[in-house]
């Protein structure tokens, strides 16, 4: 038999503690995708390429460490449960390694080595996290919907540490005093940028892995199995499961798209857009709108279309609305540069699209939990950590391919050495105008079709789930 909490809802106060653990990814992906290429390279004067090697190799690293961490954490057995000990376990160090990428520039322009070990700590420690307690998701519930709720919350979570995180960037730690000096681009303000995002991650890990830890004690224990597959085995099935596969390959090219997107918006608010220091601090409000909008519609998008129509529909909606703007500007449709009407225009555009980008990461997210139970109907066996880790992994390598075409980019336009947004030249900045929406169309049609062969609905998951009910009183009537 197996253990988790079978239906019903389940209470706000949970969904609030589950959510919170995500506080930490955020806050990591803001870090990493929208601020450490340009602090890195525009202000310690590292080549683009360079650095976003490595961000990828760090990756890479992390991608394929994943797996081995969702089977240990399926294999995990304490009386606190398979989960907890890893979040409280992992939570100090990663606030640490984090601080480090901050307050240590003098380290790690000397050495790029030390970086690279630097940002693989940050990323494996932030895993060890947040593996364990997105895979609490499968666990804590089989409803299709509440399912949908849980990954609601941590998105939402995940996304306001990522707001508060930049929020404060742009309005407070990298806001410069200098009027004739761009924020970004001054050094001054990235230590105590990093410092706040470590106190983020230790405060919310920790305050989740408390706020669950009843519930997690009540849940009845996963029995130990004396003998079972190995841990390739489980990995090898996870990887020829064909919603899996669907789910992986579609997911890559949304992730890509979300990652070229984020990676790139600091470029292209500053030597696309030539917007201020006052300007800039306006964009967390749109974010935190297509947030808050993507937290609202998504449920009730699942309910009527489904989880994979919802994210295909998303994503080629977002990438459209991507496009527009610099096709605009471009064709001289659009307002003076740097004003405030091409401020609000192009905020307004940018809303859109993220709330597009974030309904599509949503859902394909939530898809994972009914991977658990088709595997479960096949095999016998619940592996929910190794099916999260796997997608995680998967995330990973559309955020490295993201990250590679953003620093191939800013190298082709001209943007390897430090230099100033009125000195860039006009062409450059057309030019990379058209890259950046092409890419945005591209890669969400190669994300629907990947999509587009997920097999799962509601319908067949509640059929699987009546099934492992029968095969479970199956079991209890033949005890003796």
């Amino acid at each position: 038999m197996t253990a988790v909490v079978s239906s019903g809802a389940l209470p706000m106060r949970l969904k609030l503690a589950h959510g919170l653990g995500s506080v930490a990814l955020g806050v990591k992906e803001v870090g990493l995708t929208t601020f450490f290429m340009i602090y890195y390279n525009q202000v310690l004067g590292f080549d683009p390429r360079t650095v976003s090697l490595v961000l990828i190799g760090a990756m890479i690293v992390d991608a394929m460490v994943d797996p081995l961490i969702g089977r240990l954490s399926d294999a995990t057995r304490t009386r606190i449960g398979r989960r907890l000990p890893w979040l409280y376990g992992a939570a100090l160090p990663m606030a640490i390694a984090w601080t480090l990428l901050w307050v240590s520039p003098d380290i790690a322009a000397h050495s790029t080595l030390g970086l690279f070990l630097n940002v693989i700590a940050v990323r494996i420690l932030v895993s060890a996290c947040e593996i364990p307690s997105v895979s609490l998701v499968a666990e804590l519930t089989r409803d299709y919907d509440e399912r949908t709720t849980l990954m609601r919350f941590r998105f939402l979570f995940g996304w306001l540490g990522g707001l508060a995180t930049t929020a404060l960037a742009y309005g407070y730690f990298l806001k410069s005093d200098d009027p004739a000096q761009n924020g970004l681009l001054d050094p001054s303000g990235y230590a105590a940028f990093g410092l706040f995002g470590a106190a983020l991650i230790i405060i919310a890990t920790l305050g989740s892995a408390v706020g669950q830890h009843r519930r997690i004690l009540s849940l009845p224990s996963q029995p130990a199995k004396a003998q079972g597959p190995s841990m390739l085995t489980e990995i090898a099935l996870a990887f020829r499961n064909p919603s899996f596969v669907a789910l992986a390959s579609g997911a890559l090219f949304v992730v890509t798209g979300y990652a070229t997107t984020i990676a790139a918006i600091n470029y292209a608010m500053l030597y696309i857009w030539r917007l201020t220091d006052d300007q800039l601090a306006l964009y967390p409000l749109g974010l935190a709108i297509a947030v808050f909008g993507a937290f609202v519609a998504v449920g009730r998008a699942h309910r009527r279309f489904g989880k994979r129509d919802t994210a295909i529909a998303a994503v080629l909606f977002s990438s459209a609305v991507a496009f527009l703007p610099y096709a605009a500007r471009n064709l001289g449709w659009w307002p003076e540069l740097g004003g405030w009407p091409s401020m609000a225009l192009l905020l307004t555009f940018m809303t859109v699209s993220l709330f597009g980008l974030v309904v599509g990461h949503i859902s394909c997210s939530s898809m994972v939990a009914e991977i658990v139970e088709a595997h479960e109907v096949d095999h016998g066996t619940r592996i929910e950590g190794v099916f999260f880790a796997g997608y995680l992994m998967t995330q990973k390598f559309g955020q490295a391919l993201g990250l590679f075409i953003v620093g191939q980019l800013v190298a082709y336009v001209g943007l390897s050495e430090r230099i100033r947004p009125e000195d860039w030249p006009a062409s450059a900045a057309a030019t990379m105008g058209w890259i950046l929406g092409g890419l945005m169309i591209l890669i969400a049609i190669v994300a629907a079709i990947g999509l587009r062969r997920y097999a799962i609905d509601r319908a067949s998951h509640e059929a699987r789930l009546t099934a492992l009910a029968g095969a479970a009183a199956d079991h209890d009537a033949a005890m003796p």
